[in-house]
């Protein structure tokens, strides 16, 4: 690990990147309200059941999963920050709907489930699109640094949004907390429309859809230490799903409430900030075993749960843990971005986010119906055991340590 010889914020000077920080800092106060606010809102509307909040929450998952691979492709063909306006808007919309639902008292599990798919449906488009973007709108040797910058903005606003939503939810309103979160997204769209991409800069030249997606998932394979890898975070995430089911039904059963669960989301928000300014300043001679690395403490929280440990120690937990997880990603991406040509970009991470991702719906589904069969604490401590055993895994894989750390391009 070494530190580099300047160290400034010289990706914030670059005007396309600005205006797409400044968008991922307004979408993710919303995001920050609306975690807390969506789960509170479920529990509300199903007179607290593990298994709505699951099946509101895989709703979207399924949706988002689904849309994926067809999502890669659209990202590569078209202009990629003008599908993350539409976007935004599409999810203004539905947080939109929703947020009146609760509020007027028109809510069931059943229409939040159903916004939840139109809701994950526009969110697939999220990863491919942002993660072929990010190189083309600043520097090469600034691209560490930007997806840094990028995590230590939604890290303090992690910290702010889930505060924010728990008061609402205290106030008896998580429907208000949708609202917010509504308009966090109009904000974004407007914002991302500031970015100026000379034609054909971040798109390439159409092909059929199908021999696309075969160039994408070539490539895909091709990439050992991206599939190597995707298998066994699947598997840790789907154990880790349990964590947004019964998270907030342990804090609300155990903890106090939802002021309880808001400080432990703001926790992890609060500790990415350090984690951020460890990826901003250092270089790391094998940045993807390090990312690997990080993502270690990725089932303290659960394990923590489970045991029904004290809150302060959760406290403690969730910032350890999200400093580790802010060097983790900001890694993690940026070794994605740099590996991968950029023609393709879009369509390798689609690949990527089905294989991590696509059994999390799954995992949220089920952790409601397992806990309701042996306990919340028990589901919480076998999830706890499946991620630590999977990321041990994935660090014994020979690609993972092979790759190094490319070198600088000047700006």
């Amino acid at each position: 690990m070494r530190l580099p010889s300047r160290w400034n914020l010289g990706a914030l000077g670059e005007r396309n990147f600005r205006f797409f920080f400044s968008s991922t800092t307004v979408s993710a106060l919303g995001d920050g309200v609306s975690q807390i606010a969506l789960a509170f809102a479920v529990l509300q509307v199903s007179h607290n059941s593990p298994t709505a909040v699951g099946l509101v929450i895989a709703s979207r998952q399924v949706a988002a999963a689904a849309i994926a691979l067809a999502a890669g492709v659209v990202a590569d063909r078209l202009p990629r920050h003008r599908v993350l306006v539409a976007v935004s808007l599409v999810q203004g919309v539905v947080q939109a709907a929703a947020g009146a639902l609760v509020v007027t008292g028109r809510a069931s599990v059943a229409a939040l489930a159903g916004l939840a798919v139109v809701y994950g449906l526009a969110d697939g488009f999220v990863i491919p699109a942002v993660t072929g973007l990010l190189p083309t709108i600043v520097s090469a040797s600034r691209l560490q640094q930007a997806n840094a910058l990028l995590g230590l903005s939604r890290s303090v606003l992690g910290i702010i949004g889930p505060s924010v939503g728990g008061v609402l939810v205290v106030l008896g309103s998580p429907g208000s907390g949708l609202l917010v979160d509504s308009a966090t997204f109009v904000g974004a769209a407007v914002l991302l429309g500031g970015i100026a991409i000379a034609p054909g800069d971040d798109l390439a030249t159409p092909e059929p859809f199908l021999a696309e997606l075969r160039a994408g998932w070539q490539e895909f394979r091709r990439q050992t230490w991206i599939w190597t890898t995707i298998v066994f975070f699947g598997i840790g995430n789907w154990a880790g799903a349990a964590l947004g089911v019964l998270g907030p039904l342990t804090a609300k059963q155990h903890l106090g409430g939802a002021g309880a669960w808001a400080a432990i989301v703001a926790a992890e928000g609060l500790g990415a900030i350090p984690g951020g300014v460890v990826a901003l300043r250092f270089r790391f001679e094998r940045p993807l075993l390090a990312s690997c690395l990080a993502a270690t403490p990725y089932g303290l929280l659960m394990l923590g749960l489970g045991l029904h440990l004290p809150l302060p120690a959760l406290i403690a937990i969730s910032a350890f843990a999200g400093a580790a997880l802010a060097v983790h990603i900001a890694l993690w991406f940026t070794v994605f971005q740099q590996q991968v040509p950029e023609e393709a970009r879009s369509r390798v991470s689609s690949y990527d986010a089905l294989g991590s991702f696509v059994l999390i719906p799954l995992g949220t589904a089920i952790a409601g119906p397992v806990a309701e069969t042996v306990g919340v604490s028990t589901t919480l401590i076998g999830a706890s055991a499946i991620t630590f055993a999977t990321i041990a895994v994935v660090l014994a894989q020979p690609s993972v340590r092979a790759i190094r750390s490319a070198a600088a391009v000047p700006a």
